[in-house]
């Protein structure tokens, strides 16, 4: 199979999970929070966890370290269920059915919950497809690792409306694949805690939109065929 059709196949492919993802879409709550589009609207990977990331006292409860269990909608029931971040810990996350949207207005687009009995606040930052970025960098300014900064919440299970942070853009025009969790190491018990740091037991998409493309263009796979047969017709000729 050639590399152009297999390409096009896989972009067919892409688009039919595209068009599944608005046909199977299922409300659940969870909370008192809504997710239009039902579990596929929380992140389903793992990008990073580092909860010595500022140098703060880390979690030494087992039941607590596996970053893996911040993934997928809700689930706590205590020991297990979340993540402990660590005093100034971070945790990064991504979505891989879905992805992260604007509403356009001013309700919530982004929820994320939290466990245990601290308030304990917790920076948030979003990582936006190359459209999003291209959208953003006039006005905004991205961290050297290609998040924003779209604030923080403040312990228990809290919420952030993008559109308060990126406004002025049309519902849907935002997209982003992943979020950033940093513990703030001045809050909550900084101590020698087996459980040090918010702990996380969830991230979800209110605002949800199909998954990221990230099938190569066309255009861009024949120029590099072409390129390789160039190089191979080349060293036939000098070999």
């Amino acid at each position: 199979m050639s590399i152009i059709r297999k390409t096009l196949l896989t972009s067919v492919g892409a688009m039919m999970g595209a068009a599944a993802f608005v046909a199977t879409a299922a409300p659940v709550t969870y909370d008192g929070i809504e997710f239009p589009e039902g579990d596929i609207s929380f992140a389903d990977e793992v990008i990073d966890y580092n909860p010595s990331f500022s140098g703060g006292n880390v979690p030494t409860d087992p039941n607590y370290m596996d970053p893996g269990e911040a993934v997928g909608a809700p689930d706590y029931s205590s020991p297990n269920g979340s993540v402990s971040l660590g005093s100034g810990g971070l945790l990064a996350l991504r979505f891989t059915d879905n992805s992260l949207t604007n509403s356009g207005d001013g309700n919530d687009d982004l929820h994320i919950f939290e466990i245990g009995p601290d308030v304990e606040d917790t920076f948030v930052a979003v990582r936006p497809t190359v459209e999003t970025y291209n959208l953003l960098s006039p006005g905004y300014t991205a961290q050297l690792d290609g998040f924003f900064s779209v604030g923080s919440v403040s312990g228990s299970t809290s919420s952030i409306d993008i559109d308060s942070v990126f406004a002025g853009f049309a519902s849907g025009a935002l997209q982003f694949d992943a979020v950033q969790l940093i513990d703030d190491p001045d809050e909550g018990d900084r101590g020698a805690n087996p459980t040090v740091g918010a702990d996380i037991d969830a991230v979800g998409a209110i605002a949800s939109a199909p998954p990221v493309n990230r099938v190569p263009e066309p255009a861009s796979l024949v120029l590099l065929a072409g390129g390789l047969l160039a190089g191979g017709a080349f060293r036939r000729l000098v070999g």
